[in-house]
């Protein structure tokens, strides 16, 4: 997924949840600027603020790919005491 296209994702449940872009960041617990940032589909925001506005908006994105089910196979035979 495209910065461009995660950036017009957020925007979009944002507004059909009712929420401003000032709402969405006192729910996530991040600040406006980090909101604004996101649906300009700048890259400035962490992993953890990102993940945190997604969570507010119930948007869930899934690593996939051959490298993430490899690594997926680590960690779940590291796992096996």
């Amino acid at each position: 997924m495209h910065s461009s296209q995660l950036a017009s994702l957020i925007t979009f449940h944002r507004k059909q949840a009712g929420l401003s872009q000032m709402e969405l960041a006192l729910y996530a617990g991040v600040s406006r600027n980090v909101v604004q940032d996101l649906e300009a589909g700048k890259g400035r925001a962490s992993w953890k603020n990102l993940r945190a506005v997604l969570g507010v908006l119930n948007i869930r994105l899934e690593p996939a790919g051959s490298l993430v089910d490899a690594w997926k196979r680590q960690q779940s035979e590291e796992a096996v005491p």
